[in-house]
Order: C-alpha cells, then sequence, then structure tokens
C-alpha cells in the first residue's frame, strides 16, 4: 500500500508541487534566504510577487494607510480637539471582552499621558447589555456630572441609535468607534468610525475595535503636533486583536508582528505580571500566547462580571499593583474554567444529538449556564465539530423569564452574522461579526428559531462538515526534508492566527522513536536530517493507535521552550499507520 494513501483521501495539499510554484517559490527563497519549503508555501497562499513576499516577512509601520483615509476620522478628531482645548472630560465606554477592554486602556492611557480629565466606564456582563445603555451612559456621567464633554465608544456604538440621542440630549457630544456589522439606521452621532459603514473606502474593513481606536489615536497625534511614540501602546493593539481572531494579515499583520515585539520587551507592568503568571517569563512572546494564555485569563474577568479588574491589570502603574491584578485574574481563570467544565459535558451530548441528526448548525439551550461562559462554551464546541453553533441560558438579568441570551461561533466559510441577519424575524436583538455574535429570543420562539437557522446554515455549504479535512500546506517526501533550517524558516511567516494560520506538513511512512501514551497524549521523536526532533500529540494517544507501525504524521512545527532553553519541536495533529 502507498503509504501516502490514507492521507491523501483525507487532506487537501495546498502546495502541490507544480513547476509554477516550485518556480517562483524557489525565487522567494533564495531572494530572502529561507528554506524552498517556505518560498512555496508563501506562493499557495497568493504571495506571487517579491513585492509582495518582502512585504509580508518584514511588514512595517511606514506601511500603514493614512488615519484621514477612514470614513469620520476627520469629524472624529475635530470633535475631541475642540473638547480638549476647552478642557472638557473625555468619557470612554467600551465593552467587556479582550478587545474592548484593551481598547478602552489604549484611550485612557494615551488622553491621561496627555493630562486630559478621562473617565472611562465598561458594563457588567451579566447584569447591563452589550455596548452603550441609557443606564451605562448614566453610570459614566456620574463620575463627573454636569461638565458636558465628548463620550467616545470602543467596540461598539455602531447600532445605538437611541443611546447616542441621549447622550447628545445630556449634552455630551459623541463619537463612535466600532468594527461590527451595521443594522439599518446609523447613530446621529458628532463622528462614526468604522470601516464596515456604508460610503468607507479605507483599505482594511477587518481591523479589531482596538485597531479602530489605535487609527483614531494617529490621528489626533498628528492633529495635535506631538512628539509622543504610540508604538508604546502597540501591545495593547496585539492583545485585543489577537483576542478579536480578525485575520491577521495586511494592517493587522503589521499591528500584531510590531505589537509582539513591545509586549515582549514587558514595559507595561500589568502584562509583565501577566506573563509571569501565564508560565512566560523571559522569553518571546507569540501570538498563541495571546490566544490560549493571555487573552482568556482578561476574558475571565469579563465573564464573571468583573471587567474593571482587566482594565486595573492594563492601568497598573506599578509592579506591586500589577501583582496583585494579575493574581485576581488568575483566581478568576480558574472558576472561569470550573465553570466550563460543569457545562461542557452536557453540551455535547446536546451536539451529539444534533450531529447523529443531521443538523447543520448546532443550538444548545442550557437553563441554568452561566452567562460568562457561552461564548467560550461556544468556541470549544466550535473546535470539537466544525460547525457554527450558538449556546443558549436564559437571561440572568431578571428582566424577563421569556428572555434567553445566546453566544455563536462560527467557521471559516459561513457568515454568521449574515445568518442572523436572515433570521432576525424571530431575534430579539442581535450583533457581532462573520465568525462571533451575541443574540436575545424569546424562550417560546428557541424551536422556530432553530428551524430557521440551520436551514439557513445549511443552504451554504454542507462540505465544511468533513470531519477529516484538514488543509495540509506541504507535503515532506521523506524525513531528510524535516530539517532545523525549515523549523526556523516557518517562524519568518508569524505571527500565526485568522488568514494566517501555522503551517501544516505531511510526512508518510515514519517510524515513531520511543513512543509512549501519558495522560491521553503521545510523547515520541522523529528522525529528521541530521537531528532527532521532540514531538508531541495531545488527546492523540488512542487505543488503537499501532505504534510499532510505520505512521503518516501530520504536524506543526513549532518553538518551545524548556527550563528557559528554546527547542523546535513536532506537534502531530493527527496521525494515521499505514
Amino acid at each position: 500500500m502507498d503509504p501516502m494513501a490514507s492521507c491523501i483521501q483525507k487532506y487537501t495539499v495546498a502546495c502541490s508541487g507544480g513547476l509554477e510554484e516550485k518556480a517562483f517559490g524557489g525565487t522567494i527563497a533564495k531572494e530572502f534566504g529561507l528554506p524552498f519549503q517556505v518560498g512555496e508555501i508563501l506562493y499557495s497562499r497568493n504571495i506571487d510577487t517579491l513585492a509582495k513576499a518582502e512585504e509580508f516577512l518584514w511588514p512595517q509601520l511606514n506601511m500603514l494607510p493614512a488615519p484621514e483615509t477612514m470614513k469620520g476620522m476627520r469629524e472624529a478628531v475635530a470633535c475631541i480637539l475642540a473638547i480638549c482645548n476647552d478642557n472638557q472630560p473625555i468619557f470612554i465606554h467600551g465593552d467587556y471582552d479582550v478587545d474592548g477592554i484593551s481598547a478602552t486602556a489604549l484611550l485612557v492611557s494615551f488622553f491621561r499621558e496627555l493630562s486630559r480629565q478621562t473617565f472611562f466606564y465598561i458594563p457588567n456582563r451579566l447584569q447591563e447589555n452589550y455596548g452603550l445603555s441609557i443606564e451605562s451612559i448614566n453610570r459614566l456621567m456620574a463620575q463627573c456630572p454636569n461638565q458636558g464633554g465628548v463620550l467616545i465608544s470602543v467596540d461598539c456604538g455602531i447600532s445605538a441609535v437611541a443611546e447616542v440621542a441621549y447622550a447628545r440630549q445630556r449634552g455630551l457630544r459623541v463619537v463612535i468607534t466600532d468594527h461590527h456589522e451595521p443594522q439599518g439606521m446609523l447613530p446621529e452621532a458628532d463622528a462614526l468610525i468604522d470601516p464596515k459603514q456604508p460610503g468607507c473606502n479605507f483599505s482594511c474593513d477587518v481591523l479589531s475595535g482596538v485597531g479602530v481606536a489605535f487609527y483614531l489615536l494617529m490621528a489626533l497625534r498628528k492633529a495635535m503636533s506631538i512628539q509622543l511614540n504610540l508604538k508604546q501602546y502597540l501591545d495593547l493593539v496585539a492583545l485585543g486583536t489577537v483576542a478579536d481572531v480578525v485575520p491577521l494579515t495586511g494592517i493587522n499583520r503589521i499591528f500584531v508582528r510590531a505589537g509582539l515585539e513591545v509586549l515582549s520587551a514587558r514595559h507595561r507592568p500589568g502584562l509583565h505580571s501577566l506573563c509571569s503568571c501565564s508560565g512566560l517569563a523571559k522569553r518571546e512572546i507569540l501570538s498563541e500566547d495571546i490566544a490560549f494564555k493571555l487573552a482568556p485569563r482578561i476574558n475571565a474577568a469579563g465573564r464573571l462580571g468583573y471587567p474593571e479588574a482587566g482594565m486595573a491589570l492594563l492601568l497598573a502603574k506599578d509592579m506591586g499593583e500589577s501583582r496583585l491584578a494579575a493574581g485576581a485574574l488568575e483566581q478568576m481563570n480558574n472558576t472561569r474554567k470550573q465553570l466550563e467544565i460543569k457545562e461542557i459535558a452536557t453540551a455535547e451530548a446536546t451536539c451529539d444529538e444534533q450531529v447523529q441528526a443531521g443538523k447543520g448548525g448546532l443550538i444548545v439551550y442550557q437553563p441554568d449556564c452561566h452567562a460568562g461562559v457561552l461564548g467560550i462554551l461556544a468556541s470549544r464546541l466550535v473546535e470539537r465539530y466544525q460547525r457554527p453553533i450558538l449556546v443558549f441560558a436564559d437571561d440572568c438579568k431578571g428582566k424577563t423569564e421569556e428572555t434567553i441570551r445566546g453566544s455563536g461561533r462560527s467557521v471559516k466559510g459561513i457568515n454568521l452574522f449574515k445568518v442572523l441577519a436572515s433570521c432576525d424575524h424571530v431575534i430579539e436583538q442581535f450583533g457581532g461579526h462573520a465568525m462571533a455574535v451575541g443574540l436575545t429570543l424569546k424562550r417560546r420562539n428557541l424551536e422556530r428559531f432553530t428551524d430557521v437557522f440551520d436551514r439557513y446554515v445549511g443552504m451554504l455549504q454542507q462540505d465544511l462538515y468533513n470531519m477529516d479535512h484538514i488543509m495540509v500546506d506541504y507535503r515532506l517526501f521523506d524525513a531528510s526534508m524535516l530539517t532545523t533550517s525549515l523549523a526556523q524558516g516557518v517562524q519568518w511567516l508569524q505571527p500565526f492566527g485568522e488568514s494566517n494560520p501555522e503551517p501544516v506538513f505531511l510526512l508518510a511512512g515514519q517510524q515513531l522513536i520511543a513512543p509512549k501514551k501519558k495522560n491521553g497524549h503521545l510523547m515520541f521523536h522523529l528522525q529528521g536530517q541530521g537531528q532527532v526532533f521532540p514531538g508531541i500529540g495531545f488527546h492523540l494517544a488512542r487505543p488503537h493507535l499501532d505504534m510499532t507501525k510505520p505512521t503518516d504524521v501530520l504536524f506543526q512545527l513549532k518553538r518551545n521552550w524548556f527550563r528557559g532553553v528554546e527547542r523546535s519541536q513536532i506537534h502531530a495533529l493527527m496521525l494515521a499507520t499505514t
């Protein structure tokens, strides 16, 4: 049997090895001193000119488009400058996820560094609605009453028509900065900044909320003619951008690459302490560290109803404050994990039943589920079932017993926001973007909504639900192609994330060296060219796997640190004996 057969049947190989691909991939590799495999991977990802390759491999801040090319920016700057000239207060209204907290901390830090009177408010997810509300505006203004000023929203507000009107009635000027999809009528603010709003021709419409907020700072610095190094804030931009799972290409790639440098330098006391709590002391920070270690800890505060704890960390001025804040987040994250463990088994059982029934989109309703873990449950379930999933619980705010609240996550190729827009006749309220949404509906409409949701999802793309499908970026024809140079070359493609996934390699017919099973994981080694590579397969220690036979290995080449020493490590995604 051809050792490749089992994998060829299940996986798509991006680098087909065609003459054009090899030729130009080789040109890229030679021009920039990369392994030829990395050059071919770049070409397979539409990096088909040397100029594109240079821009991708060396993203620079001077490549960012000018902020005034974003619709509403000139009006926003004029409004804020007028407030500053009149010495009136600045009110920042954020959101309770990592993107919203990072964006809030970004603007608060900037204006306070300029000695401006600045106040902020982030809603409590367990007691208040998402985004701007009459109540949250009142709480924000109560911090500095009867002074006028400007309300600047971050990561929210693009659909807050009534709320913006109320704020202006209260004597505030209003600047909206958001990145979510507008829904119908836009609020009558003094300025609207959102790359997704009609008529905005900005070159990137997939910025995070903190990315949009940073663009506002770029415009303000230019208008104020101040000498302030904005790069110091890019750790916050990287944090929110990675956490919000926006595509890490173009502007976002520039932001995150530069932001990771700032984050790795650990100048911000709060993030310094959070790195220490997360096991990231004294080493370079990667995008996956944000996604799996830093962001979940900050998110835990918002999920449990304490978003101010995340702000306390990011605004901490010394190491004493930051250690206390990081310790509090660590405790909250442990509590969040326990809540997740409590709910996940029941949710998986519900999903299994729906999958067996042939459902395309999955709906989970667990009445007593903690509202703070709905989103992360949806994320975990999407990872397992690879289809759009909505998780609902009873409304914990006590406004009505008939309302249920949900959070949803999607997969590439299915725009969940547009799916909900098609179901809006049975939804009370919804918001979000292609990959993540929040919504409320009447409990009595759940069954009807479920049918409509499943029908619309099913119309989009049934092919997404092939559970055995993994995109392979490069097929290594023998173990001599597995080299330290390749492992190092792959790192030039960092930061990895949405729209720039970590490359997956396929190596067939390999004899695993010293394989052993531990706690459901598989530990092994692979012989490469002149070096033995350590490997691990999380959750791959399955009883039926005969590790004495030649094995096809699908894997990623990771950077790993052990006792302060960096080494390359194989992370197996799937194993198939031949």
